[in-house]
Protein backbone atom coordinates (compact mmCIF):
# COMPACT_ATOMS: atom_id res chain seq x y z
CA UNK A 1 0.00 0.00 0.00
CA UNK A 2 2.83 2.07 0.80
CA UNK A 3 4.34 1.01 -2.51
CA UNK A 4 1.05 1.83 -4.14
CA UNK A 5 0.80 5.51 -2.10
CA UNK A 6 4.40 6.44 -3.33
CA UNK A 7 3.60 5.39 -6.76
CA UNK A 8 0.47 7.76 -7.26
CA UNK A 9 0.69 11.38 -7.95
CA UNK A 10 -1.64 13.17 -6.79
CA UNK A 11 -4.19 14.86 -9.09
CA UNK A 12 -3.36 18.53 -8.50
CA UNK A 13 0.41 17.61 -9.65
CA UNK A 14 -0.67 15.90 -13.31
CA UNK A 15 -2.33 19.33 -14.33
CA UNK A 16 0.75 21.03 -13.13
CA UNK A 17 2.42 18.94 -15.32
CA UNK A 18 0.27 19.67 -18.03
CA UNK A 19 0.33 23.00 -17.96
CA UNK A 20 3.83 22.51 -17.91
CA UNK A 21 4.14 20.91 -21.00
CA UNK A 22 1.24 23.18 -22.66
CA UNK A 23 3.33 26.68 -21.60
CA UNK A 24 6.03 25.85 -23.73
CA UNK A 25 4.27 25.03 -26.69
CA UNK A 26 1.89 28.12 -26.30
CA UNK A 27 5.06 29.68 -26.03
CA UNK A 28 6.63 28.10 -29.00
CA UNK A 29 3.20 28.74 -31.24
CA UNK A 30 2.57 32.51 -30.11
CA UNK A 31 6.82 32.61 -31.04
CA UNK A 32 6.28 30.80 -34.61
CA UNK A 33 2.69 33.25 -34.69
CA UNK A 34 5.17 37.02 -34.31
CA UNK A 35 7.45 35.55 -36.68
CA UNK A 36 4.94 35.06 -38.72
CA UNK A 37 3.47 38.05 -37.95
CA UNK A 38 6.53 40.05 -38.67
CA UNK A 39 6.96 38.64 -41.91
CA UNK A 40 3.45 39.02 -43.05
CA UNK A 41 4.11 43.05 -41.70
CA UNK A 42 7.65 43.53 -43.91
CA UNK A 43 5.82 42.18 -46.73
CA UNK A 44 3.17 44.17 -46.54
CA UNK A 45 5.58 47.05 -45.61
CA UNK A 46 7.30 46.35 -49.39
CA UNK A 47 3.92 45.88 -51.16
CA UNK A 48 3.06 49.25 -49.83
CA UNK A 49 6.62 50.49 -50.13
CA UNK A 50 6.47 49.23 -53.72
CA UNK A 51 3.22 50.62 -54.63
CA UNK A 52 3.94 54.21 -53.22
CA UNK A 53 7.44 53.90 -55.52
CA UNK A 54 5.35 53.17 -58.31
CA UNK A 55 2.50 55.87 -57.53
CA UNK A 56 5.37 58.22 -57.27
CA UNK A 57 7.03 57.10 -60.55
CA UNK A 58 3.94 57.15 -62.25
CA UNK A 59 3.71 60.62 -60.62
CA UNK A 60 7.02 61.65 -61.45
CA UNK A 61 6.36 60.45 -65.30
CA UNK A 62 3.39 62.02 -65.80
CA UNK A 63 4.55 65.56 -63.93
CA UNK A 64 7.35 65.19 -66.64
CA UNK A 65 5.88 64.26 -69.72
CA UNK A 66 3.04 67.43 -68.66
CA UNK A 67 6.02 69.78 -68.41
CA UNK A 68 7.52 68.49 -72.11
CA UNK A 69 4.45 69.03 -73.45
CA UNK A 70 3.83 72.73 -71.86
CA UNK A 71 8.17 73.19 -72.29
CA UNK A 72 7.60 71.95 -76.49
CA UNK A 73 4.32 74.24 -76.66
CA UNK A 74 6.21 77.36 -75.25
CA UNK A 75 9.64 76.78 -77.45
CA UNK A 76 6.58 76.41 -80.29
CA UNK A 77 4.96 79.37 -79.15
CA UNK A 78 8.38 81.21 -78.70
CA UNK A 79 9.33 79.60 -81.87
CA UNK A 80 6.20 81.32 -84.31
CA UNK A 81 7.04 84.40 -82.16
CA UNK A 82 10.55 84.61 -83.16
CA UNK A 83 9.28 83.38 -86.75
CA UNK A 84 7.01 86.21 -86.72
CA UNK A 85 9.05 88.88 -85.65
CA UNK A 86 11.83 88.26 -88.26
CA UNK A 87 9.14 87.87 -90.92
CA UNK A 88 7.54 91.17 -89.97
CA UNK A 89 11.13 92.36 -90.22
CA UNK A 90 11.90 90.91 -93.38
CA UNK A 91 8.43 92.42 -95.12
CA UNK A 92 9.66 95.58 -93.13
CA UNK A 93 12.93 95.65 -94.93
CA UNK A 94 11.66 94.65 -98.40
CA UNK A 95 9.22 97.16 -98.23
CA UNK A 96 11.84 100.00 -97.52
CA UNK A 97 13.75 98.70 -100.27
CA UNK A 98 10.68 98.79 -102.75
CA UNK A 99 9.94 102.17 -101.45
CA UNK A 100 13.69 103.17 -102.49
CA UNK A 101 13.27 101.40 -105.66
CA UNK A 102 10.44 103.15 -106.69
CA UNK A 103 12.07 106.47 -105.63
CA UNK A 104 15.17 105.62 -107.14
CA UNK A 105 13.40 104.87 -110.46
CA UNK A 106 11.19 108.42 -110.34
CA UNK A 107 14.61 110.09 -109.83
CA UNK A 108 15.63 108.07 -112.98
CA UNK A 109 12.43 108.87 -114.89
CA UNK A 110 12.76 112.89 -113.83
CA UNK A 111 16.70 112.59 -115.06
CA UNK A 112 15.60 110.74 -118.04
CA UNK A 113 13.35 114.07 -118.89
CA UNK A 114 15.64 116.58 -117.91
CA UNK A 115 18.21 114.33 -120.13
CA UNK A 116 15.90 114.59 -123.08
CA UNK A 117 15.07 118.43 -122.34
CA UNK A 118 18.68 119.33 -122.05
CA UNK A 119 19.10 116.94 -125.49
CA UNK A 120 16.20 118.99 -126.99
CA UNK A 121 17.61 122.42 -125.66
CA UNK A 122 21.16 121.30 -126.83
CA UNK A 123 20.02 120.87 -129.73
CA UNK A 124 18.00 124.05 -130.42
CA UNK A 125 20.93 126.07 -128.80
CA UNK A 126 22.91 124.16 -131.92
CA UNK A 127 20.76 125.03 -134.22
CA UNK A 128 20.49 128.67 -133.07
CA UNK A 129 24.26 128.77 -133.38
CA UNK A 130 24.46 126.97 -136.57
CA UNK A 131 22.01 129.43 -138.08
CA UNK A 132 23.97 132.39 -136.71
CA UNK A 133 27.25 131.36 -138.04
CA UNK A 134 24.88 130.87 -141.64
CA UNK A 135 23.75 134.57 -141.15
CA UNK A 136 26.85 135.73 -139.90
CA UNK A 137 28.48 133.83 -143.13
CA UNK A 138 26.05 135.49 -144.96
CA UNK A 139 26.81 139.20 -143.48
CA UNK A 140 30.31 138.59 -144.22
CA UNK A 141 29.57 137.56 -147.60
CA UNK A 142 27.24 140.67 -148.00
CA UNK A 143 29.78 142.84 -146.52
CA UNK A 144 32.60 141.31 -148.67
CA UNK A 145 30.14 142.15 -151.70
CA UNK A 146 29.44 145.47 -150.25
CA UNK A 147 32.94 146.67 -150.38
CA UNK A 148 34.21 145.19 -153.32
CA UNK A 149 30.94 147.22 -154.63
CA UNK A 150 32.17 149.98 -152.71
CA UNK A 151 35.72 149.27 -154.52
CA UNK A 152 34.37 149.18 -157.47
CA UNK A 153 31.47 152.51 -157.26
CA UNK A 154 34.93 154.35 -155.99
CA UNK A 155 36.81 153.16 -158.80
CA UNK A 156 34.07 154.50 -161.48
CA UNK A 157 33.45 157.72 -159.57
CA UNK A 158 36.95 158.36 -160.09
CA UNK A 159 36.75 157.43 -163.75
CA UNK A 160 33.85 159.36 -164.10
CA UNK A 161 35.34 162.72 -162.70
CA UNK A 162 38.13 162.09 -164.67
CA UNK A 163 35.93 161.74 -167.50
CA UNK A 164 34.03 164.71 -166.83
CA UNK A 165 36.63 167.03 -165.93
CA UNK A 166 38.54 166.33 -169.17
CA UNK A 167 34.83 166.79 -170.71
CA UNK A 168 34.06 169.90 -169.48
CA UNK A 169 35.89 171.88 -172.51
CA UNK A 170 33.47 170.41 -174.47
CA UNK A 171 30.82 171.20 -172.27
CA UNK A 172 29.72 173.63 -175.16
CA UNK A 173 31.73 172.77 -178.35
CA UNK A 174 29.01 169.82 -177.91
CA UNK A 175 25.94 171.79 -179.10
CA UNK A 176 22.40 171.26 -178.37
CA UNK A 177 22.58 167.35 -178.04
CA UNK A 178 25.61 168.16 -175.07
CA UNK A 179 23.35 170.80 -173.13
CA UNK A 180 19.81 168.65 -173.98
CA UNK A 181 21.28 165.58 -171.59
CA UNK A 182 22.86 168.07 -169.33
CA UNK A 183 20.43 170.72 -168.76
CA UNK A 184 17.33 169.21 -166.86
CA UNK A 185 16.60 165.74 -164.84
CA UNK A 186 15.18 163.80 -168.21
CA UNK A 187 12.84 162.31 -166.18
CA UNK A 188 11.09 164.74 -164.16
CA UNK A 189 12.37 167.66 -165.83
CA UNK A 190 11.89 169.82 -163.10
CA UNK A 191 15.22 170.12 -161.64
CA UNK A 192 19.15 169.51 -162.81
CA UNK A 193 20.58 166.55 -163.60
CA UNK A 194 23.08 165.39 -161.16
CA UNK A 195 23.26 161.94 -161.62
CA UNK A 196 25.23 159.82 -164.36
CA UNK A 197 24.03 156.93 -165.35
CA UNK A 198 26.34 153.53 -165.86
CA UNK A 199 27.45 152.65 -168.19
CA UNK A 200 26.02 154.76 -170.56
CA UNK A 201 27.50 157.77 -168.79
CA UNK A 202 24.20 160.11 -168.89
CA UNK A 203 24.04 163.10 -166.80
CA UNK A 204 20.35 162.99 -167.35
CA UNK A 205 18.94 162.50 -163.80
CA UNK A 206 18.16 164.79 -160.55
CA UNK A 207 19.00 163.31 -157.31
CA UNK A 208 15.45 162.69 -156.32
CA UNK A 209 15.12 160.85 -159.54
CA UNK A 210 18.29 159.06 -159.30
CA UNK A 211 17.71 157.82 -155.85
CA UNK A 212 14.55 155.89 -156.85
CA UNK A 213 14.36 152.36 -158.68
CA UNK A 214 15.03 152.89 -161.80
CA UNK A 215 16.05 149.81 -164.48
CA UNK A 216 17.14 151.98 -167.59
CA UNK A 217 18.65 155.04 -168.87
CA UNK A 218 15.97 157.64 -169.85
CA UNK A 219 18.01 158.78 -172.59
CA UNK A 220 19.35 155.77 -173.99
CA UNK A 221 17.27 153.47 -173.17
CA UNK A 222 20.28 151.34 -171.66
CA UNK A 223 20.20 148.92 -168.77
CA UNK A 224 21.26 150.17 -165.96
CA UNK A 225 23.96 148.74 -163.69
CA UNK A 226 24.36 151.90 -161.33
CA UNK A 227 24.60 155.55 -160.45
CA UNK A 228 26.80 158.21 -159.57
CA UNK A 229 26.16 161.52 -157.98
CA UNK A 230 28.19 164.46 -159.01
CA UNK A 231 28.63 167.83 -157.64
CA UNK A 232 28.08 170.34 -160.17
CA UNK A 233 29.17 173.50 -158.00
CA UNK A 234 32.53 173.30 -158.81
Amino acid sequence: MAVEASTKRPRGSQYLDTDANFAPTVKRRSGAFGLSSSLINVELLCQIQNQQQLEIDRFVAQQTEKLKIDIEARQRTQTMMLASAVQNAIAKKVKEKDDEIVRIRNINLVLQERVKSLYVENQIWRDIAQSNEEHANNLRTNLDQVLAQMETLQTVATAVEDDAESSCGSWVEGGEAIRAVSSGCKRCGEREGSVLVLPCRHLCLCTVCGSASLRTCPVCGSVMNASVHVNMSS
